[in-house]
């Protein structure tokens, strides 16, 4: 039998040794374990400050974005006099090795203006 890990709210897998996650509303909860369940396939996760257990996928293993932050990677752009979209993405200037949008197909610039209306977007509730 193969037993996949728990996975969080973007499909991610989530190492058993994770031992911080967050919450929807981006609280930074601390794990005290996991728990798979072999007649459901599936996962639960109980906190440290709860005894309610938690399905992983309402669980992100990043905080989630808000305009607070999207207002600070803009303001990257406004710190940096070089490059805006590797400001944006906090890279150094042209090191594209790891970044985001290295296998993008179009303008750096084109997709970072798609992420940024995009992140506006789920942050208004429209996706």
């Amino acid at each position: 039998m193969i037993v996949e890990l728990p996975k969080d709210a973007k499909g991610r897998e989530i190492p058993l040794d994770t031992e911080v996650l967050y919450d929807k509303e981006g609280k930074l909860r601390e794990v005290d374990w996991y728990t798979y369940y072999p007649d459901k396939d599936r996962w639960d996760v109980v906190f440290e400050d709860s005894c309610v257990r938690f399905s992983p996928n309402n669980l992100s293993l990043t905080p989630p974005d808000s305009w607070k932050k999207l207002e600070d990677d803009l303001g990257k752009i406004a710190n940096n006099p070089g490059e805006v979209v590797c400001a944006y993405f906090g890279r150094e200037i042209s090191d594209c090795d790891g970044c985001k949008l290295e296998s993008c197909e179009c303008a750096c610039s084109n997709a970072y203006l798609i992420d940024v209306i995009e992140r506006i977007r789920k942050l208004r509730g429209e996706d």
